[in-house]
Formats: structure tokens, sequence, C-alpha cells
């Protein structure tokens, strides 16, 4: 195994959630493995990242989907700091709109207006 390569335990210890968390994230798209020759679930220290972004984007209500599908333009092992400022970029831009729904939603559950509303007019 090279620096490079982490088992499921590594990943998931680094990123601070669980193996099976790491399985779970891989079936998403959020992260890949590889198989080394003893069939053995090998990641780049990448893993890491990716998982910690996606955690964070969950919290603001953006899915695996959508968080694997900005990841996914970064190359395993990319040293190329501005793609995943992208990423990160993108993830904020989309948490800000979900975030400014959540405040129009609540706004209006504060004042209530909806309720004198008639639908049928």
């Amino acid at each position: 195994m090279t620096v490079t390569e982490l088992t499921v335990g590594q990943v998931a210890k680094a990123a601070g959630v669980t193996a099976n968390a790491v399985r779970f994230y891989e079936r998403y798209g959020v992260i890949n493995a590889h198989r080394n020759s003893g069939n053995a679930r090998r990641f780049t220290v990448d893993a890491i990242c990716r998982i910690r972004l996606a955690l964070a984007a969950q919290r603001v209500g953006i899915t695996l989907k959508e968080s694997a599908e900005i990841l996914a333009g970064i190359p395993p092992l990319s040293r190329d700091l501005g793609q995943w400022l992208g990423a990160g970029e993108e993830l904020v831009r989309i948490g800000r709109s979900r975030i400014d729904r959540l405040q129009a939603t609540v706004d209006e559950l504060a004042t209530m207006d909806f309720l004198q509303n008639d639908p049928r007019a």
C-alpha cells in the first residue's frame, strides 16, 4: 500500500465518520475506490476531503447526488486548489440558495398570509 492508498477504516477515522458511512459515500459516487490485489477497497487521500465537503453540504440540505456531481469534476489526487475552491464555492452557492428559500418559507409561516388567500380565486 502506498501513502496515497487508504483503507476504509483509515478514511473513516480521518473523515470523522463510520466505515459504513464511507461505503455509503462510495455508493453515491462522492468517493471512488479501487481494489488492490487482495480485492480490498483502497481510497486516495482526497476521499477524506470529499467526504468532509459532502458532510458540510448535507447540513444545508445539499444531497449526496448533488455533491457527487460537483466533486466529479475534480480528478483523484488533484493538487489544483482552484478546482477544490470552485467546488466549495458551488456548494456555498447552492447552500445559500437553499437558506434563502427556507428563510422565505419561515417568513411566510410567520405572517400566516397564506391562510387568508383563497386558492380557488
